[in-house]
């Protein structure tokens, strides 16, 4: 226990190492002091110490004065591996550098020693070492609260104010309830937001995390933009004429879902599909799309066309009743999809007496396969490849050399005529086809890998519990990965008596209102070199609680799921 929640803390740093923050600097970008850097500039952590440049040791004698001055924390070198990131290093062909955005220098300290529960974080600009972000996580997580809550959030204010100098007279705290199951937690986050002209600005916060059972502040966050200019913060449409807009793209999809209280049965219930649109401009009054132009592309296939692209494959006997014979029917998959045959290495599966682990190593082509399956009445099956793990190698194709050759059409196909290799005919008449692409602007034609996910369809709808996934790779034209999940003893409620799609969207309506805040319209601003802020209405609960999308179809009413434990 002790070691896994040692590396539940190291994760914790971790993703905060992976997604080091940038800013737009003065000039062309309108002087955004914070952005999110992409997700591309992610680097794996190192296994073991590199070489340190004075450059290097610069920047952790200056993060050593910050930990020492936030949390009064003093790391000695040789106790961690020490990590520095320098985000002017980080060039890609294509994605290249924007030489308006701030730079930034990360430090990550991680304990040498796997039975160390620890370490720290802290990323700070380049130009000016303003901080944006500091941990430490010698946590003990077994403790006590011995501050309450709201102790915790003087702390955190004070915290802000002080050393992260943060004005939190611009803020607004988010208050969140906490759930009954996490109330002896002794971490506490603490999370507020920007206001201007009194309106909330979804892209600047400041965040802090504490220590409940030492009263300590262990680590913060701050995203703050400066020099922008915003929009007239006066609408041009109410919030009832919002929700009309955002309605009219609403619908309301019938399919089963596991009943609450009982995971084998499945009962019908009417999931508001608000894809297109929860946001709307309030100056232009259309609907606002984050991701910008959509389009969609629809595809389906009758039971003839499935019929006939699906008859020349013989699907593998996957009825298994022992160890042994589960072996045999994962050596069979991985030579039919895969062409080879290898030794066959059996696992245990995380203490499941039932199910089987077993994994192939082909070291002539540096490739590794795994199939699981079970043994029993449920149909579980997941096979698939990858390449064998080598210090230093690339964890992306290099798309300026290989490019993908098939479109979301033919991989479709692909998909569907290799599905049938571990499905019955009879249970491939239980699939539903219906697949919706949503391509983005600007968009590239063919991917490097295409995903698909078809549920099971049970009294003509579907039941996206029980599916087949397919990966297929946009350049090889193969199959990377699929599973299938299919539990026979789940029994299905009739559809008698369920109410109409309006009623289920008049329900879901029911308990919404429009709520105005600014956001930033991220492919304006890439597009146009300035900060584009938008004023917009965002749907929100009226009493602040989230009841999600899913409305009983028999009763009308909000469907609520546990949490689970």
């Amino acid at each position: 226990m002790r070691k896994l929640k040692k590396l539940v803390a190291l994760g914790t740093v971790m993703m905060l190492f992976v997604s080091p923050v940038s800013a737009l600097g003065e000039g062309q970008r309108g002087d955004v002091e914070s952005q999110v850097v992409d997700s591309m500039m992610s680097v794996p952590a190192p296994m073991e110490q590199k070489e340190l440049t004075k450059r290097d040791l610069e920047a952790i004698d200056y993060t050593k004065i910050i930990l020492k001055d936030y949390f009064n924390y003093e790391p000695k070198n040789e106790d961690f591996i020490i990590d520095v990131y320098y985000s002017s290093d980080y060039s890609q062909e294509q994605y290249p550098k924007d030489n308006s955005m701030r730079d930034n220098i990360s430090v990550n300290f991680m304990p040498k020693d796997e039975n160390v529960i620890g370490g720290a974080y802290v990323s700070y600009y380049q130009d000016d070492k303003d901080v944006m972000s500091a941990s430490v996580m010698n946590i003990d997580y077994e403790a006590k609260r011995i501050i309450s809550k709201e102790k915790g959030l003087e702390l955190s204010k004070n915290f802000l104010q002080e050393k992260a100098k943060v004005d939190l007279a611009d803020f607004k705290y988010k208050s969140y309830d906490e759930a009954d199951y996490n109330s002896d937690y002794m971490m506490a986050d603490y999370y507020f937001q920007r206001v201007e002209q009194g309106i909330e600005v979804d892209f600047d916060f400041a965040s802090a995390s504490v220590d409940l059972s030492t009263g300590k502040v262990v680590s913060f966050y701050k995203n703050i933009s400066k020099g922008i200019k915003f929009p007239s913060a006066e609408p041009k449409l109410d919030p009832n004429e919002a929700l009309e807009i955002v309605k009219a793209n609403f619908t309301a999809e019938l399919r089963y879902m596991t009943a609450p209280n009982n995971e084998k049965r499945a009962i019908p219930v009417y999931l508001i599909d608000t894809f297109l649109g929860e946001t709307v401009d309030a100056h232009t009054k259309q609907i606002y799309s984050m991701g910008g132009p959509v389009r969609i592309e629809k595809f389906n296939k009758t039971d003839e066309e499935i019929k006939a692209l699906t008859k020349d494959v013989k699907p593998i006997d996957i009825k298994i009743e022992n160890k042994g014979q589960a072996v045999e029917v994962a050596n069979k998959l991985v030579k039919s999809f895969y062409s080879v045959e290898l030794t066959p290495i059996v696992e245990d599966y995380g203490g499941e007496p039932n199910y089987i682990y077993v994994s192939y190593k082909d070291y002539k082509k540096k490739m590794e396969y795994y199939v699981s399956l079970n043994i029993g009445d449920n149909k579980n099956v997941y096979v698939s490849r990858m390449p064998m793990y080598e210090e230093g190698m690339e964890y992306d194709y290099d798309q300026t050399t290989q490019k993908a050759v098939i479109s979301y059409n033919q991989a479709y196909d692909i998909a569907i005529k290799q599905l049938a290799r571990i499905m019955t005919p009879e249970e491939i008449k239980l699939i539903d086809f219906g697949q919706q692409n949503y391509i983005y602007e600007p968009y590239q034609e063919n991917q490097i890998e295409y995903y698909f996910n078809f549920p099971k369809k049970v009294n003509g709808i579907i039941f996206p519990e029980e599916f087949v996934d397919v990966r297929v790779n946009g350049i090889t034209k193969e199959v990377e990965s699929i599973s299938l999940f299919w539990d026979n003893a789940k029994t299905f409620d009739s559809l008698d008596n369920i109410i109409k799609p309006e009623a289920a969207n008049a329900k879901f309506l029911s308990d919404k209102t429009m709520e105005l805040r600014y956001t930033m319209d991220y492919n304006e601003t890439q597009k146009t070199g300035n900060a584009v802020i938008k004023l917009i209405y965002n749907m929100v609960p009226k009493n602040g609680e989230y009841k999600g999308n899913n409305i009983d179809a028999k009763t009308g009413n909000f469907i609520d799921y546990p949490m689970m434990n």
